[in-house]
C-alpha cells in the first residue's frame, strides 16, 4: 500500500454526514444506534437510587422539585423502563416510540444526576438525548433493524425478490449521524467560544496562557493521586503548554468548519481524541464520554466489509414464499462485498437443475465455490458464517445439541409456512397465464 494510500485511508476513518449523510450500506446506522445504546445503558444501570433515598443529596436546591419525595421508589421504576426502552432501541423495535421515551427518561436522569454533580460526565447526558432524538425523527431510515423487517411487510413479494436479485447498489441515508454529528459540532465550537469569551462582551485569551494551564496541572497533581507524577514537569515549558491550549482551540472550533466546509472530520476527531487521552496523563481524569460519542461516526461499514467472507456462494430460495423472502433481506442488506447470489425456482442456472436429492420446493439451499450443498437450517447457518461477524452464532449452530434442534425447527417452520406465514403466489396459476 503506497503512503498516499495509506494517508487517504486514514482520512477517512471518521464520516462527514454534514457533507453527505448517503453511505451504500446500513451498517454505520445501525452500529451507531448500538454505540448510543451501550452508552445510555452504562450511565443507567450502575445508578442505585436506593442509596441516594436513603441520605438524599441536592447540590442544587432549584433542582429539587424533579424527585418524586412523595413516591421515591418510581426512580428505581423509571430507571428499569429506560433500560428496557433502550435495549428494545439497540434492536432497531420501534424506533420511533423507543427513542423518543428513552431520550425523555435520560433527559430527566441527567437533570436529576445534576442536581447532584454538574461534572462533564453528566451533562455529558444531555448530549445523548439529542442523539436519541435524532434516530427517533430519522427512524424510517434506519433499514437494518426490526423496524426494517418488519417495513418488508409492506412491500410485495414481487418487489422483494427483485431486490433479492439486484446486482445495482443501493444507498442508504444517515440524517440521524448527519445532525448528530452537526449538534457535536456545535457544542464543541460552543466549548472554544466560552474559554475566549467567557463574560460574552470581551474577548479575553488568558485561557490560552501558559500560566493558565500551569495552575489547573499543579493544582491537580498536588490535590490528586497521578498515574503519572512525572507530567508535572510539563509546567516548566511554557511554550508547549502555550502550544498545547491552542491546538485545543483549533480542533473544537475548527470541527464545525471542517463539516460545513465539506472536508475530513478525522484530524479533528483524533486530535480531540487525544486530547481526552492527554488529560489522563496531565491531570489523572478521563472523559471517556466524548470517545463514546466519537465512535457514533467511525467508518464501521469499512471496517464490517473486511470481515465479509470473499467466498461466492448462491442462494436458492421458493419465489413462492413470501415468508422467505423477508428472511433473506437482512442477509442482502449484510451482504456488502456482493458475494451472495438469489436466485428462485425459475431462474435456476443450468449447473443447479436436476440435481439428485433436492428439492427447492422442500427448502432454501446453499452452494459454494466447490459446488457443496447446504440444505435448509445449514444454508442458514452458511450464510452466518458468510458474513463472520457471526461466526460464534454460527460455531453454536454447528454443535450437535443446537443444530439438533434447529433442524427440527426448520422443517417444521418449512413444512407449515403456508399455514403461519404467508405464501400465497398460486405458481401453476401465473403460469397459465
Amino acid at each position: 500500500m503506497s503512503v498516499r494510500t495509506q494517508l487517504r485511508s486514514l482520512g477517512s476513518v471518521f464520516v462527514n454526514y454534514v457533507a453527505d449523510p448517503v453511505r451504500d450500506s446500513p451498517v454505520n446506522l445501525a452500529m451507531a444506534r448500538l454505540v448510543i445504546a451501550f452508552y445510555v445503558v452504562w450511565k443507567t444501570a450502575w445508578i442505585d437510587w436506593g442509596i441516594f433515598m436513603e441520605v438524599p443529596f441536592v447540590a442544587f436546591d432549584e433542582y429539587a422539585f424533579l424527585f418524586p419525595t412523595t413516591y421515591p421508589q418510581l426512580l428505581v421504576v423509571e430507571k428499569y423502563l429506560l433500560l428496557v426502552s433502550v435495549l428494545l432501541f439497540a434492536v432497531g423495535y420501534r424506533i420511533r416510540l423507543t427513542g423518543f421515551l428513552s431520550g425523555l427518561i435520560f433527559g430527566h436522569v441527567g437533570l436529576l444526576r445534576f442536581s447532584m454533580n454538574g461534572s462533564g460526565g453528566t451533562t455529558a447526558i444531555f448530549i445523548s438525548v439529542y442523539f436519541l432524538f435524532f434516530f427517533a425523527l430519522f427512524a424510517s431510515q434506519d433499514e437494518l433493524s426490526a423496524d426494517g423487517v418488519r417495513r418488508t411487510g409492506q412491500r410485495s413479494l414481487d418487489a422483494l425478490i427483485t431486490q433479492l436479485k439486484s446486482t445495482t447498489s443501493t444507498t442508504f441515508r444517515a440524517d440521524a449521524l448527519k445532525y448528530s454529528l452537526l449538534a457535536l459540532g456545535i457544542i464543541y465550537f460552543g466549548s472554544a467560544f466560552d474559554k475566549l469569551f467567557p463574560d460574552l462582551q470581551k474577548f479575553q485569551p488568558e485561557w490560552v496562557m501558559p500560566y493558565n494551564l500551569s495552575r489547573i496541572v499543579t493544582t491537580f497533581h498536588a490535590t490528586r493521586d497521578q498515574l503519572f507524577p512525572f507530567s508535572q514537569e510539563v509546567v516548566n515549558y511554557p511554550v508547549l503548554v502555550f502550544v498545547m491550549a491552542t491546538t485545543v482551540l483549533a480542533l473544537e472550533a475548527g470541527l464545525i468548519v471542517a463539516m460545513l466546509a465539506k472536508r475530513s472530520i478525522t484530524p479533528f476527531i483524533l486530535g480531540l481524541a487525544g486530547f481526552k487521552f492527554s488529560s489522563i496523563v496531565l491531570l489523572g481524569i478521563f472523559f471517556g464520554d466524548a470517545i463514546v460519542f466519537f465512535l457514533l461516526f467511525f467508518t464501521w461499514d469499512t471496517a464490517y466489509r473486511r470481515l465479509v467472507s470473499s467466498r461466492r456462494v448462491d442462494v436458492v430460495f421458493d419465489e413462492r414464499c413470501y415468508f422467505c423472502a423477508r428472511s433473506l433481506y437482512p442477509f442482502k442488506l449484510l451482504d456488502v462485498n456482493d458475494t451472495m447470489t438469489f436466485y428462485s425456482q425459475s431462474d435456476l442456472p443450468e449447473q443447479y437443475r436436476n440435481r439428485k436429492g433436492i428439492d427447492y420446493t422442500t427448502a432454501m439451499y446453499l452452494f459454494d465455490e466447490d459446488g457443496n450443498a447446504y440444505r435448509g437450517y445449514w444454508a442458514f447457518r452458511e450464510l452466518l458464517r458468510q458474513l463472520r461477524v457471526f461466526a460464534p452464532l454460527a460455531w453454536a449452530m454447528g454443535t450437535r445439541p443446537v443444530a439438533a434442534v434447529g433442524e427440527r425447527i426448520y422443517e417444521y417452520v418449512a413444512a407449515n409456512r403456508s399455514r403461519h406465514f404467508v405464501c400465497s403466489v398460486d405458481f401453476d396459476a401465473e403460469t397459465e397465464l
